[in-house]
């Protein structure tokens, strides 16, 4: 996503009282002490360096399938990896171009076909699995905002649109794959004027899809009919983003609730947003409800962090990623190889107790292994059943 906000947070808290359409309520007023460490709900780490052919530096958006990684790279486009991280193409190029993008930092894998699909401003750019041009789909007519995310969800795409500019004619559409449009959800805010647009998110979870704005109460779960109904609320208050015009004066701007990210694992749901000056990672049992903190820091330059106490190396951060594969949940982000060897050369890493002795040698190994200047390395690990 991309936004203005400077801090990120990861904490989520659900009322104790059930709404009378017994939906859970996200209420960021509320912080919990339970404190959790990575070692509670994962049991594996491993680790996966990138192919050097092409050199990357800022990256964008990772998505990793069945088959492959993906990441979108600045200046570079999107590239293709196989599993073990060997780079197997380049999708598309960069440029104007036929069937060339200036815009490339959100896109989605068919994961039946291959094909890749490229958010531009009105156009969806389409991709062979090597990464040849197929088609452009247009989609101007549907989406006031140019430039958004895309899903692919049951061999159609899925367009939202979070009021980024004050007014939106639908909230999401669904389009087949040649761009005719299948389905909608109508918009039910009414065009404002604001100085300051911010997104919203989406992320799957099982067979369902869920999207947000912050300009609803609603966390949408979205099925595979198409319908959709209310999964989760964020809490009312003058806490939420303000329909119209944003102060944004730093004590204004920090009382504002700035959900960025959400997404669910099959005992968690787990949040990044931006509130006051605190952040924090904290995780919810579904079934129970209880939330845990993985640990609060101050300030706004402050990272929200995940420690990993499984191979005391780097901790999870802002750049937390969720996928499954093989019916096994993982959590994943890329690290850069001089953090790694210089968390590896710290005193804490080397006097650290891990609960997997044999894991730090192999981080220790591995950071000695690697070069500073070497691309970045995915962190996996493997969440517990």
């Amino acid at each position: 996503m991309k936004t203005q906000i400077f801090v990120l947070l990861l904490f989520l808290s659900f009322s104790c009282k059930p709404q009378n359409n017994s939906l859970l309520e996200i209420d960021p007023r509320s912080f919990p002490d339970n404190k959790i460490t990575l070692g509670a709900i994962a049991d594996d780490i491993y680790y996966v360096p990138l192919d050097g052919s092409i050199p990357i530096g800022i990256n964008y958006k990772l998505k990793i399938t069945a088959s492959n990684i993906y990441l979108s790279v600045k200046d570079i486009g999107i590239l293709k990896f196989d599993r073990s991280g060997k780079l197997i193409c380049r999708i598309g190029s960069i440029g104007r171009g036929p069937g060339q993008y200036t815009d490339f930092m959100d896109y989605a894998v068919d994961e039946l076909t291959g094909n890749i699909y490229v958010m531009g401003p009105g156009i969806i750019k389409v991709y062979s699995q090597r990464g040849t041009f197929v088609r452009n789909i247009d989609y101007k007519d549907h989406i006031a905002f140019v430039g958004g995310d895309i899903e692919v969800y049951n061999s159609l795409l899925f367009i939202p649109d979070f009021l980024w500019t004050g007014e939106a004619k639908n909230s999401w559409v669904f389009l087949d794959t040649l761009g005719k449009l299948v389905a909608a959800k109508k918009n039910s805010i009414q065009p404002f004027k604001t100085n300051t647009g911010i997104d919203g998110s989406i992320y799957r979870f099982g067979s369902n899809l869920y999207y947000y704005n912050l300009y609803n109460d609603t966390i949408f779960s979205i099925s595979p009919d198409l319908s959709s109904k209310g999964a989760y609320l964020f809490a009312k208050g003058d806490h939420r983003w303000p329909i119209g015009r944003v102060n944004t004066d730093p004590a204004s701007w920090n009382r504002i609730f700035k959900p960025m990210k959400m997404f669910e694992t099959k005992y968690l749901v787990i949040i990044l947003y931006a509130y006051l000056d605190r952040s924090a990672i904290s995780l919810i049992e579904k079934q129970s409800g209880k939330v845990f903190i993985a640990r609060i820091q101050k300030g706004e330059l402050s990272e929200p962090s995940l420690q990993n106490d499984l191979d005391g190396a780097l901790p999870f951060g802002m750049d937390i990623n969720y996928f499954i594969d093989n019916n096994e949940e993982y959590l994943v982000q890329l690290i850069s190889p001089i953090d790694l060897k210089t968390h590896v050369a710290n005193d804490e890493f080397k006097n650290g107790n891990p609960k997997y002795p044999e894991k730090k040698k192999e981080v220790e190994t591995l950071a000695l292994r690697i070069k500073e200047t070497d691309n970045p390395i995915l962190m996996i690990a493997r969440l517990k059943k």
